[in-house]
């Protein structure tokens, strides 16, 4: 993907270094990292509203006042480690500033999954991306009259509950008038490969070669490998 002429669109990286795009950075950060920031900070034990305030403060402090921007520096690798690097550092220097330090015993209102901070970033970053992918492909399939297309598609890899229920592509293809399952299976197989392709689009902007997007496409479907129910 990004045309045969190998030009990429702006990365993470080109944008936040770019002097004239500071309101359109902040924007698209805070879009994009606002949620899977605030996970990571309640995953290091800080509570609901401390870690809504830290996420607030280090965007409008550090983004838009430009002091991330400054200190940033490619060779420190992926975006997101430096991003959490970040905010990190900003969070230890918030709790060091406070006049009283808060208890931060309190019961998470949403618990991590896992024990680790990085992990939970990387598994809600994970999470947004791919409703933004699939609010994307099924927009498209019903834009170029493939509804029954995004129906199978939705019904057999994207129901939680196919698995336990052992229902057959044949009955799901059959309701909605699809009696051959040979041909149920193709029309999923169609929106797969878009699914792949709007996937790639939208990392594009996190890799600066052809050669790293595969290692971020692999990052994205391992954090998922463990709850599909069909590949």
């Amino acid at each position: 993907m990004g045309g045969t002429n190998g030009r990429f669109p702006p990365t993470e990286w080109t944008k936040i270094l770019d002097p004239l795009r500071r309101e359109d950075v902040y924007s698209e950060l805070y879009t994009k990292y606002w949620k899977p920031l605030y996970f990571y900070l309640r995953g290091r034990g800080f509570g609901n509203e401390e870690a809504k305030d830290l996420v607030q403060g280090f965007f409008t402090d550090k983004v838009l006042g430009q002091e991330l921007i400054q200190k940033a520096d490619k060779t420190r690798g992926k975006f997101r480690n430096f991003l959490l690097t970040a905010v990190r550092n900003y969070a230890i220097i918030a709790q060091r500033n406070k006049a009283q330090r808060q208890r931060l015993d309190e019961t998470p209102e949403m618990p991590a999954r896992t024990g680790n901070p990085e992990i939970e970033f990387s598994r809600v970053w994970a999470d947004e991306l791919l409703q933004e992918v699939l609010k994307e492909l099924k927009t498209e399939c019903f834009r170029k009259g493939k509804a029954v297309h995004w129906q199978l598609f939705q019904e057999w890899l994207l129901e939680p509950d196919v698995e336990a229920n052992h229902v057959r592509l044949a009955d799901i293809g059959a309701r909605h008038g699809v009696n051959s399952p040979s041909r149920a299976y193709n029309m999923i197989s169609n929106i797969k490969d878009r699914f792949r392709a709007i996937l790639r689009m939208q990392l594009l902007p996190l890799v600066e070669s052809e050669e790293e997007i595969d290692a971020e496409i692999g990052d994205f479907i391992s954090l998922f490998s463990q709850e599909s129910t069909r590949s």
